[in-house]
Order: structure tokens, then C-alpha cells, then sequence
């Protein structure tokens, strides 16, 4: 994997041009919460196992986020590490189970930043205009939900994107392993800007109200948060 980190703020691009909501559904992802001390320290880390041996062989694409807003939760940072693939995910996380360069990488970056949660997942969909968020300093609104019917409510969600294919880009993730959390997915809306994300909430978009009945006895909304990208890693 290469270290393409880019001044403060890293260039993203998740494929999303390329990315139909089919294939898109195949990826896995692992996420980082961190109470960071040194964020810089953080981002050399991160250099150094990028430009490793190890970090070169890896097929994953790694966004180190940092929270603008995060309710009652300490973590001031982000890392997301995604996979193609169950069987790329396999591959990278045996790679580095047994590198001394993730060893080292761990030792590094607990001297900056403290791991408050981790969790796995897949992402189910994705919605919006691509092309409308290219910033990379792109901002993200976060909304952790418990679903009671999943099916249902993927259904709702994309009717809802589908009807908004201009405005922006949305995400629906399904969490696998996230500890007590009780959140069962994720939804995440993006913006070329903290100010664009904020005045362009779901609820003006057409469709909400429909969505909202839609989804009202099956959706809880646990936790809101919003971020803002700072640093990409994209695999060779």
C-alpha cells in the first residue's frame, strides 16, 4: 500500500465512480475510534507502515478521520481501513498478524492515540452523485441505528437515495462485531464541506417524510457524530 497523504488533508477517492451499489456490497470494513494526543504522531505512523513492506502488500484503503462533533464519546479520531473483499480482508489481517511491521506500527501509535472502539462491518449500499463529492477535505454525518428489520429498511433507504441521486453521497453499512454498541447499521451522508453537510439535511430532501413513516417502527436512532477527512492511504 502507498502513503499518499496530501499537505494536512489526503486526497480520498473510494472508487466511488466505479462503484455500483452490487459490487460496492462485497466490501468489509474495520473502524478505529481513538482519543488521539498527537495526531501527528498518528499520521507518521501511519506513513511509516504505509510505505513498510507490509503496508505496500496490502490491498485495503485506509481515511484517517478526525470528529468535528461526537456526542458523549471521548474519541477525537477516525481510522477506516477498507477491504474489496472477505477473502482480501483474510489476506491483510494475516499479513499482518505476522509482521514486525505491524508490530511496530502498534507500539507507535498507542504512543499517540488511545483505541476507545473497534468494530467490523460491510457495506450494503451506496446513493447519491458521486461526482458531487470530490473535496478532500470531504465533512460526513454519521448516524448509528439499531434496525429491527433489516430488509424493510434497506428497502426505505435506497427508495430514499433514489430519489435523491443529486444530493451528495450516502452510505448504508450493516456492523458485524462493534462490542455493546447497539447499533446494527450504519448510515453516512457526505459533503464537500462541514458548512455544505449542515445545510443539506435529510430531512429537506424529497421523499423524507415518506421514508420516515417507512422506517419509523423499525429504526432507532443510537448516536449522530460528524466528521471530517484528513488523511488517505490508497492501496497500489
Amino acid at each position: 500500500m502507498k502513503a499518499i497523504m496530501k499537505s494536512l488533508f489526503g486526497l480520498t477517492v473510494l472508487t466511488f465512480a466505479i462503484l455500483s451499489q452490487q459490487s460496492f456490497g462485497q466490501n468489509m470494513f474495520q473502524t478505529y475510534d481513538m482519543v488521539v494526543s498527537d495526531p501527528a504522531g498518528v499520521i507518521a505512523a501511519m506513513n511509516k507502515l504505509q510505505s513498510s513492506s507490509t503496508g505496500s502488500a496490502s490491498s485495503a484503503n485506509v481515511f484517517l478521520y478526525q470528529y468535528l462533533a461526537n456526542g458523549e464519546s471521548q474519541a477525537t479520531h477516525s481510522i477506516l481501513v477498507v477491504h474489496s473483499s472477505i477473502e482480501e480482508m483474510n489476506s491483510n489481517l494475516a499479513r499482518n498478524a505476522g509482521s514486525s511491521d505491524w508490530t511496530t506500527f502498534v507500539s507507535e501509535v498507542s504512543q499517540a492515540a488511545q483505541i476507545e472502539s473497534e468494530a467490523i462491518g460491510q457495506f450494503l449500499g451506496v446513493g447519491g452523485d458521486p461526482s458531487a463529492v470530490l473535496s478532500p477535505n470531504r465533512a460526513g454525518m454519521v448516524y448509528q441505528m439499531s434496525v429491527t428489520d433489516p430488509a424493510a429498511y434497506a428497502s426505505a433507504w435506497a427508495d430514499f437515495a433514489a430519489a435523491n441521486a443529486d444530493q451528495g453521497v450516502s452510505y448504508l453499512s450493516a456492523l458485524i462485531a462493534d462490542g455493546n454498541n447497539p447499533a446494527t447499521h450504519v448510515a453516512v451522508n457526505w459533503a464537500n464541506s462541514p458548512g455544505e453537510l449542515l445545510m443539506n439535511q435529510p430531512q429537506s430532501f424529497s421523499g423524507w417524510e415518506s421514508f420516515s413513516q417507512r422506517v419509523s417502527g423499525i429504526r432507532t436512532i443510537e448516536a449522530t457524530a460528524m466528521m471530517q477527512l484528513i488523511a488517505t492511504w490508497a492501496a497500489e
